[in-house]
């Protein structure tokens, strides 16, 4: 069987084959961003919504790439449909590309820009049916200075440090928490509560990214009724939240059980959590 195609700079290769550069700025500086999306019988989920995020994205740090949007969207999709994977994780990078050292953006570089496909590796089934163990990380919040709001930087090593802090105190994930107390976001995902029956998430600021999904679920609650509130969360509110759940295009909407030893409401999967899922898969097939 072959090996994955990837698309870099233009073209489509083998895995095996794709290199980039030792100058390369997103190895040098982590000077670049990245989309991740996933494709469900070989649609790609709210791709207008993961390209539009980047090009935006893309405005705030002055990387100009020469595509335009629907040329990356025939790019992406052509990527997904080489590999043949029905259900995938597509890996979207966009570097400021090969440069000499020095902080000075020269805007006549190249950037960089690759394209990966991978089967999707599924979570396991008791992830949702018992939900998972988050851990709170008090101080860790992070943003890029000069940006008034999140963006998703290839400069990720705060993220995998907090993964891994996680994951020794045996959690799935890792919740950032700012100086001021306030909850932010986890290293990959972004974080719901639910108290009085209403949903509740961290409005979009500075440290807090727009996730793809967490817009879905708004939008979700929103047609169904659910009242919804966007306000700050301090730890103490996830520790008595009634249902607590985080949400990525990979996990969809992943209810939590445990947040730093603290057991959430009666330590199962709420029916608010459970509704928004059955939903959103709905809304899956509905698109596809």
């Amino acid at each position: 069987m072959a090996g994955p195609t990837v698309f870099l700079n233009g073209l489509f290769m083998p895995l095996a084959s794709a290199r980039v550069s030792v100058l390369d700025r997103g190895f040098s500086y982590g000077d670049g961003l990245f989309e991740t999306m996933r494709s469900y019988e070989g649609k790609i989920f709210r791709l207008d919504a993961h390209l539009r995020r980047l090009y935006q994205s893309l405005d705030l740090i002055y990387l100009s790439v020469p595509m335009t949007v629907g040329e990356m969207k025939s790019a992406v999709r052509e990527t997904l449909i080489r590999n043949r994977h029905s259900d995938s994780m597509i890996r979207l990078t966009i570097s400021r590309g090969e440069q000499n050292s020095g902080f000075h953006i020269d805007p006549e570089t190249v950037p960089t820009l690759v394209i990966i496909v991978r089967p999707l590796e599924t979570l396991p089934r008791d992830w949702y049916e018992k939900g998972i163990k988050i851990s709170l990380f008090p101080s860790t919040a992070q943003k890029i200075g000069g940006l008034g709001r999140q963006i998703k930087s290839c400069n990720f090593l705060s993220n995998v440090i907090i993964r891994e802090r996680a994951h020794r105190k045996k959690s799935m994930e890792g919740i950032m928490i700012d100086e001021q107390g306030r909850v932010t976001e986890g290293t990959t995902s972004n974080v719901f509560i639910v108290k009085n029956a209403t949903l509740i998430t961290p409005e979009i600021n500075e440290n807090i990214l727009p996730g793809i999904t967490r817009q879905a679920v708004l939008e979700i609650a929103a047609r169904k009724g659910i009242p919804v509130a966007l306000q700050a969360l301090t730890t103490e509110d996830i520790y008595h939240a009634e249902e607590v759940f985080i949400t990525n295009s990979r996990i969809e909407i992943l209810p939590v059980r445990i947040a730093d030893d603290r057991i959430i409401g009666d330590g199962n999967p709420g029916a608010i959590t459970r509704f928004l899922h059955a939903e959103f898969l709905k809304s899956v097939e509905g698109e596809n």
